[in-house]
């Protein structure tokens, strides 16, 4: 279990998307509603390692699977940061202010919907999982694969949760870095679609 938390607040902590997106939910709708949104993002995080955990054995045997989840991740991180900055530039033409913007929807359905589009967990909680596996750091009984999976749902879930619970504090504190959120989320996007495109053409 330790070893999954230890995985879970690695995992969080790559992808700042996440983590800032918490804080526009909170800053938007309210903590509770930023708290449902970790809940979501957490849940897609324990089913994520729970399939790589579960399934290291098969990813191994048609690594093409994980390849094909690479290939696409570039396009799905180059949409989002294109929605992402296109909404930024919205903000800024209306001049809105986030904490008054209508917020409609489940907090926690686009949490879980969010974490899910970023096909890159799954390859980094396999390789993670791989590595505990083969050195024999994680025992390969159904116990063990079961506690990995709930540390790092409980990592995720902490961790989402206290930057929902930091949002207030982090908009008094970093004030420009909150005004300009959407930019940030969509330039940390477009950055993980070059890297991820780099690291599969060359």
């Amino acid at each position: 279990m330790l070893f999954g938390l230890a995985a879970a607040t690695a995992a969080t902590c790559f992808p700042g998307m996440l983590n800032m997106n918490s804080v526009s939910v909170t800053l938007r709708a309210g903590r509770r509603a930023g708290y449902r949104f970790g809940m979501g993002m957490a849940t897609a995080f324990t089913s994520q390692a729970a399939l790589a955990v579960f399934f290291a054995s098969y990813f191994t045997a048609h690594p093409s699977i994980l390849t094909f989840m690479r290939q696409w991740a570039v396009l799905v991180f180059l949409i989002l940061a294109a929605f992402f900055l296109v909404k930024g530039f919205r903000a800024k033409l209306q001049a809105e202010d986030p904490d008054t913007r209508p917020y409609h929807g489940s907090a926690f359905l686009r949490g879980v919907a969010l974490a899910l589009m970023n096909f890159l967990t799954v390859p980094y909680f396999f390789a993670v999982c791989g590595w505990l596996l083969a050195d024999g750091y994680l025992a390969a009984d159904l116990g063990s694969r079961l506690g990995f999976t709930v540390g790092v749902g409980a990592g995720a879930l902490t961790i989402f949760g206290a930057y929902a619970r930091s949002a207030r504090w982090m908009q008094r504190r970093a004030h420009f870095l909150t005004r300009n959120i959407n930019f940030l989320l969509g330039g940390i996007l477009a950055i993980l679609a070059v890297v991820q495109g780099i690291r599969i053409y060359f």
